[in-house]
């Protein structure tokens, strides 16, 4: 596991490594130990990893060895470099499976952030299912707070949804998902996890989660056609149980699923921690 990674940077540039890795990629400045802090230089995390600063009294920009930060979005890091006076050309050709881009530092330290190409599935003739993206938070929440128990539950806030977010999009137990129309608009989602787990033969469990599907579309075979879709997945990753929970006020969500197949084996029990 990488721990961190260096760039050198000119004396006396603090000021525009801030600017920059703060400013404009949103990463968040760490506080150097006493010993270091003296030798100039900062040091930044964000998107999973961290990254340093440290100054060189002969600097020399680093053209062509560079760091390849994975983000979540990648539309969004480049619009906010574009926006920044950065000239950013993503690619999606020369990787398969993968898109990135290439810019420079402050300093002229070349940097690279890349993304797989969100993964999708077909789900009906006009839908389909694909991982969810940061830039699909708003209408995630949204999904979520249109019904009588997430009305009040959910916050306009995203900040709290894009911490979560970052977690979840770096687990690869998890897979949040998306359904999407033909214009890739956000009609429905649902959240996977897998745990592996001793009990049943060391038998590995799906759970499927915040399953949401937009007013307009319920009764049109979307949501049937997406838990199965999820079993499917499920099954592909080589989960022997998918299992769910819903609110005990849910009598039609849990007519719904017993249609599907599901039984109500167990009671489900929550402690809150807050």
């Amino acid at each position: 596991m990488l721990d961190h990674c260096q760039l050198a940077c000119p004396p006396d540039s603090e000021a525009l490594s801030r600017q920059f890795y703060g400013g404009v990629l949103g990463m968040t400045e760490i506080a150097k130990p006493a010993a270091l802090a003296v030798r100039g230089g900062c040091w930044f995390a964000g998107y999973g990893t961290e990254l340093h600063l440290g100054v060189e009294a002969d600097f020399r920009p680093a053209r062509k060895a560079h760091p390849a930060i994975r983000v979540n979005d990648l539309d969004l890091v480049a619009d906010r470099l574009r926006a920044a006076g950065q000239p950013v050309s993503i690619d999606d050709q020369e990787i398969p499976g993968r898109r990135r881009f290439h810019c420079h530092d402050p300093h002229g330290n070349r940097l690279e952030f890349v993304a797989d190409t969100p993964a999708s599935w077909p789900l009906t003739q006009t839908h389909r299912v694909r991982r969810a993206v940061a830039s699909d938070l708003a209408p995630l929440v949204a999904l979520l707070a249109d019904d009588p128990l997430g009305r009040d539950r959910e916050d306009p806030d995203l900040a709290g949804y894009r911490r979560a977010f970052a977690a979840i999009d770096q687990d690869p137990a998890q897979l949040l998902t998306v359904v999407v129309d033909a214009q890739d608009s956000v009609v429905g989602t649902g959240q996977l996890t897998l745990t592996p787990g001793l009990s049943r033969g060391g038998t590995l469990r799906a759970t499927l989660e915040a399953v949401r599907i937009a007013q307009s579309l319920r009764g049109q075979g979307v949501g049937s056609a997406f838990v199965r879709w999820a079993a499917g997945w499920a099954r592909e990753q080589g989960a022997g149980l998918l299992q769910l929970t819903t609110d005990r006020s849910r009598t039609r969500a849990q007519d719904f699923y017993a249609s599907l197949g599901f039984t109500s084996s167990h009671v489900g029990m929550k402690l809150p921690l807050t």
